[in-house]
């Protein structure tokens, strides 16, 4: 993933970076580096972040889209 998909994908499920590291469960600053491209992004952060874009496209209430992302993150 390039840091234009990964920037993408956040604004696509309407989180700012901060609400991103909190859901990737990874540093802000690893975040910001990310959407700059100054740092490749992991295999990992890209496949949670592409599945958790893929249920808030399918998904439309908030509170279930967080609980799929939990059960999946927790079990991935």
């Amino acid at each position: 993933m390039d840091s234009e998909r990964f920037k993408h994908l956040r604004d696509l499920i309407g989180y700012d970076n901060v609400r991103l590291s909190q859901m990737l469960n990874i540093d802000y600053s690893d975040v910001e580096d990310f959407c700059l491209g100054k740092k490749p992004i992991p295999h990992k952060v890209a496949n949670e972040l592409e599945l958790f874009a893929d249920w808030s496209n399918e998904v439309g209430d908030t509170t279930t889209k967080k609980q799929l992302a939990k059960l999946h993150l927790r079990d991935g």
